[in-house]
């Protein structure tokens, strides 16, 4: 749960997020500890994203009294037709609140989001020395279904990448 006295709000992302959703995602790749990518996004560049995104990929955010606090967002896994019911999660915490319950909060927030939707599978990539990412999966219900030897540098040193899923059950028709 989260450790502060206002109530978490988890809701779809507006386009008028878009400034604090890029501004959570540079932490990410300030910090080399959830993404390869070493290049900023702008407001506007995630501004035409939100804009641009279909119904079946939603964009949710954490917020506290109109304060962004985290973002989920699924993409396709595949364009191939035999893989429409699987989507990949992304999820971006602001570092000051990393551990305090908000990765949580929008993890099942987003599982529910992905039922809905129909899909039968989520997947994702952590890179192996996240550990606080790994114990998020762990938590909300995610295995570990693989490792990617030396996948991507950081900084000029190679990392593994571990690959999880998270089953829908009642999607698996």
């Amino acid at each position: 749960m989260t450790d502060w006295a206002e109530p978490l709000k988890i809701r779809p992302a507006r386009v008028d997020d878009a400034k604090e959703i890029a501004r959570i995602y540079n932490q990410g790749v300030q910090d080399r500890a959830a993404t390869f990518e070493n290049a900023y996004v702008t407001p506007e560049e995630r501004y035409l994203w939100l804009v641009a995104r279909p119904d079946e990929y939603p964009v949710l955010v954490a917020e506290v009294k109109h304060t962004l606090l985290g973002w989920a967002s699924l993409t396709p896994y595949s364009p191939r037709a035999c893989y429409k019911g699987i989507a990949e999660l992304s999820i971006y915490i602001d570092r000051s609140l990393r551990g305090h319950g908000v990765g949580q909060e929008l993890m099942r927030a987003m599982q529910e989001a992905a039922r809905e939707k129909g899909y039968y599978k989520l997947v994702g990539r952590i890179l192996a020395d996240n550990q606080p990412g790994r114990k998020l999966c762990e938590v909300t219900g995610w295995r570990e279904v693989g490792l990617h030897i030396k996948h991507g540098k950081l900084a000029n040193q190679w990392h593994d990448l571990v690959l999880v899923e998270f089953l829908i059950p009642e999607n698996l028709k």
